[in-house]
């Protein structure tokens, strides 16, 4: 999934924009550190999660290893207290932290995470130059 293909997503659930963050894969892919995805994650406020659980039939069974809601094929969503939101308000979307990406993909050091961490590196190198 390209950045084009997430943005149709991301308009056809038209969640409120304070409401949710993307993760991962996706984000990196809005930001141009990546080409593609394989699918859209995503954090959603309590709040919302209370707002759609019936919509898209969110129960336990629905729930992942990771304890990621399956919403479609290729979105899934974690409800979490806004409070403890780690993200980066941007636009036109609120995206995870980099560096929350970062020390996950460290740790679980996964070949394709090792191609993320090399990327997600030089992208955050280009920004702290453009800064100085």
């Amino acid at each position: 999934m390209n950045k084009e293909e997430i943005f149709n997503l991301l308009k056809e659930l038209n969640f409120p924009k304070d409401e949710f963050y993307i993760l991962s894969g996706a984000s990196l892919v809005i930001r141009g550190i990546r080409e593609k995805c394989s699918d859209l994650d995503l954090c959603i406020s309590e709040e919302l999660f209370s707002r759609i659980k019936n919509k898209y039939n969110l129960t336990e069974n629905k729930k992942n290893e990771c304890g990621f809601y399956q919403i479609s094929d290729i979105i899934e969503a974690v409800a979490e207290k806004k409070g403890n939101f780690k993200m980066e308000e941007l636009s036109p979307y609120n995206l995870e932290d980099l560096h929350t990406i970062l020390d996950y993909k460290e740790k679980r050091n996964l070949l394709k995470d090792q191609v993320d961490v090399k990327n997600i590196n030089k992208y955050l190198d280009q920004i702290k130059n453009k800064s100085n």
